[in-house]
């Protein structure tokens, strides 16, 4: 029988690995070790649909979508552990498969969405923001918003987890007059920079949406991505900026 398997280059190795993050992604064990000195990398690349199928896999897998046509396409395989590996393949099942298609599927959209942060920039103003939200002096300044006009519950759906929901609410509810304050004082030496710091959130908020409409994805990679932006400065802060956009503006519209 012939072999469909193929060598993957040390390149390709590299990107697996690193797509991972050098953990396996499914029980967590790291995919490398220390030894004399020197890493060494051991992990084995999985096919998610199986390179030399069975007859009974390609029965019970007729139905499942694809990641790709070529079964040695890199979109096709993953770095895993060697005993997950295993336990993978023996033997193999739909339930499994699908829930290695999704695994893979995210990290191909999470990888598509990081190569497009080039493109998206974000004022310096933003910065402004976060760190007055991080200001316990600020704190008095802080005014409850009616939960009446929150927007929130029109504008998403059942692709919101209902904790993600809820903290975006209350997010809201807490920050959106004083995020509001803000912009409109950082308006008046900067005029317009309001409208241009939600044109390019909007701008990304657009591009997440072409990769991956689940509107958990979409929070979790604006977040992501703003947090990259500002060097890291607070994620938790960059989640409440992300809710008053989200209250405010066209994202979740």
């Amino acid at each position: 029988m012939q072999d469909n398997r193929r060598d993957f280059s040390d390149n390709e190795k590299m990107l697996l690995f690193n797509e991972v993050d050098g953990h396996c992604p499914i029980c967590g064990d790291t995919l490398s070790h220390k030894k004399k000195g020197s890493i060494y990398r051991t992990f084995d690349i999985a096919h998610i649909y199986p390179a030399n199928p069975r007859p009974e896999e390609v029965k019970i897998l007729e139905n499942e979508l694809l990641l790709s046509s070529d079964v040695n396409d890199l979109k096709n395989v993953i770095a895993v552990c060697k005993k997950c590996h295993k336990i993978f393949d023996t033997p193999r099942t739909v339930e499994e498969y699908q829930k290695w298609y999704r695994l893979k599927l995210r990290l191909i959209q999470d990888a598509e969405i990081k190569n497009t942060y080039q493109l998206f920039n974000i004022e310096s103003e933003i910065k402004t923001i976060l760190e007055n939200l991080n200001n316990p002096n600020f704190e008095d300044e802080l005014i409850s918003l009616n939960y009446e006009s929150l927007k929130i519950d029109e504008k998403t759906n059942s692709t919101l987890p209902f904790i993600i929901k809820r903290t975006i609410k209350r997010d809201v509810v807490d920050y959106f007059d004083f995020i509001k304050k803000l912009f409109i004082e950082i308006n008046k030496t900067n005029p317009y920079k309001f409208e241009t710091l939600a044109s390019q959130i909007k701008g990304f908020y657009f591009k997440c949406m072409q990769i991956n409409q689940s509107q958990e994805y979409i929070y979790n990679t604006l977040v992501d991505w703003l947090c990259i932006k500002t060097d890291n400065y607070s994620k938790r802060a960059c989640e409440i900026v992300i809710a008053y956009f989200i209250q405010d503006c066209e994202v979740f519209s």
